[in-house]
C-alpha cells in the first residue's frame, strides 16, 4: 500500500507550522477559510492532519500570513532540522449523524 504524505512524520511539522503562523497573525480559522472561500472545517482538517495540503495552499496561507514561500520553506526546513519528528496521530470526526 502506497503511504501518502499525510502520514508521513514531515506532515506533522508542516500542518504544525500552518497552525503556528495561522495563531501568530491571530486570525481564527473562520477568518482564514473566509479568505480562501471554503469551509471552516477544511482549515481545521488541515491544522489536525487529516487533509493533505498541496503547494496551491501553503502559497494562498502564506499571503494570507504576510510571509513569502521561500521564508516558510526556510521556516519548516529548519523545524525539520531541529525537532524529532513522530508521525501524527490519525484523528477521527466524530460524525454527528448516524448513517443507515
Amino acid at each position: 500500500m502506497k503511504v501518502t504524505s499525510v502520514h508521513r512524520p514531515e506532515h506533522t511539522a508542516l500542518v504544525g507550522l500552518l497552525r503556528e503562523l495561522r495563531l501568530k497573525t491571530g486570525l481564527t480559522q473562520g477568518v482564514v477559510a473566509e479568505k480562501l472561500g471554503i469551509a471552516q472545517t477544511g482549515i481545521s482538517d488541515v491544522e489536525i492532519g487529516v487533509r493533505g495540503v498541496d503547494y496551491l495552499l501553503v502559497r494562498d496561507l502564506c499571503q494570507i500570513y504576510g510571509l513569502s514561500v521561500a521564508d516558510f520553506d526556510a521556516l519548516l526546513k529548519k523545524r525539520l532540522l531541529n525537532e524529532k519528528i513522530e508521525p501524527a496521530l490519525r484523528i477521527k470526526r466524530k460524525d454527528s449523524k448516524k448513517r443507515l
